[in-house]
């Protein structure tokens, strides 16, 4: 199954449901369900914000592992989607002109994180449905 890695909160919030755009600087031509890895880096800054308004209060944030699944349903310039954005969704990406906004549907949330060792890019995870 192809593999992504994003920062926490953010892998969180694409497998909870609360963030229906992957914002990256390229687009994708991928579709259907991949893995949503969370990577290793702790978060500051505006992370901990968003950690503090959209996160359940006491949610672990699981790092270094598979935390679920997305489908991806297209892939569009930013400046397609950027008006219609509620102010969670706003903050949960990187709506710069020139960026790619991964449309993202039917997420689902593993149970148990799978432990993986992530990379930049697109990657394949052998670890199958965990859900």
């Amino acid at each position: 199954m192809k593999a992504f890695t994003a920062h926490q909160p953010y892998a969180y919030a694409i497998v909870a449901g609360l963030k229906g755009y992957e914002t990256r600087p390229r687009r994708t031509s991928i579709r259907g369900r991949v893995a949503v890895h969370a990577g290793l880096r702790d978060i500051t800054g505006n992370e901990v914000k968003i950690c503090e308004t959209y996160i359940p209060q006491g949610t672990i944030l699981a790092m270094g592992a598979v935390v679920g699944t997305v489908e991806i349903v297209d892939c569009v310039p930013v400046e397609e989607v950027a008006e219609g954005l509620t102010p969670k969704e706003r903050a949960l990406g990187d709506y710069s002109p020139g960026r790619w906004a991964w449309v993202l549907k039917n997420p689902v949330m593993f149970r148990m994180p799978a432990y993986a060792r992530g990379k930049q890019g697109w990657w394949n995870w052998e670890g199958g449905d965990k859900t």
